[in-house]
């Protein structure tokens, strides 16, 4: 069972540290020489937002692949990787998916629902901040799987704690926002269909008015005001 929403617009929503009219929400075009991430990131409406969507899932692959060269202490670059791992998941959760996409999920702990809310308005999103999350979303756990099946290899038996955080919650995130998104555009095709049906309700009734009005101004009968009248029939003898 899901519930629908629109997206909350109240101050404790939104980080102190993203701008969401950073650019006055023009969507940058990129030049000719401008293609790949690095263009995308320069069509963003939201650079600082997309940055963060990244920001902590980089710095946990860091500290996963190198912390032990630093550090050398695994204990440390677990709890590390792990805290990493949960901010990222918070951030995609509560912040870059409802500023990137217009999308956000949440579980009911009371009655155990899924909880969806969209954008109105989706074209107001823009297509490189969509690519952008969507890649990092998919992207992340990706990577993570690919380590687990690396650390199975060679029975990092350890370091496999760290990975299945990273798989578990990043396949979290894309369960739910997968719901979300698939949840928003069914709200869309009803909306059409009602639309639809009303416009046809609609044009059936403005042309029985038509019909009645040019029936009044040719002078004929309708066929309300005719039925129960006597009729004559004339024989010509």
């Amino acid at each position: 069972m899901s519930q629908h929403g629109r997206l909350a617009q109240s101050p404790e929503d939104v980080l102190d540290f993203i701008n969401v009219e950073q650019g006055g929400g023009q969507e940058h075009a990129a030049g000719p020489g401008e293609g790949g991430a690095l263009g995308l990131f320069r069509s963003s409406r939201s650079p600082v937002t997309a940055v963060f969507h990244y920001l902590f899932k980089s710095l946990a692959l860091f500290m996963y692949l190198f912390g032990g060269w630093i550090a050398g202490n695994f204990v440390f670059v677990g709890v590390i990787c792990i805290l990493l791992l949960c901010f990222d998941f918070w951030t995609v959760k509560n912040v870059t998916g409802r500023l990137m996409v217009g999308l956000r999920w949440w579980r009911n702990d009371e009655t155990n629902d899924w909880v969806f809310e969209s954008h109105d308005n989706s074209s107001e999103i823009s297509s490189a901040d969509s690519k952008l999350f969507w890649i990092g979303l998919y992207g992340s756990p990706t990577i993570w799987i690919c380590m687990l099946i690396v650390g199975i290899l060679k029975f990092n038996i350890q370091w496999l704690i760290i990975v299945a955080v990273g798989v578990a919650l990043g396949v979290a995130n894309i369960i739910g926002y997968t719901k979300c998104s698939n949840d928003a555009k069914q709200r869309v095709r009803s909306i059409v269909q009602d639309g639809a049906s009303r416009g046809a309700m609609f044009a059936l009734r403005t042309q029985g008015v038509g019909d009645r009005v040019f029936k009044w101004f040719s002078g004929g009968q309708d066929n309300n005001e005719t039925q129960g009248q006597p009729t004559s029939t004339y024989v010509q003898l």
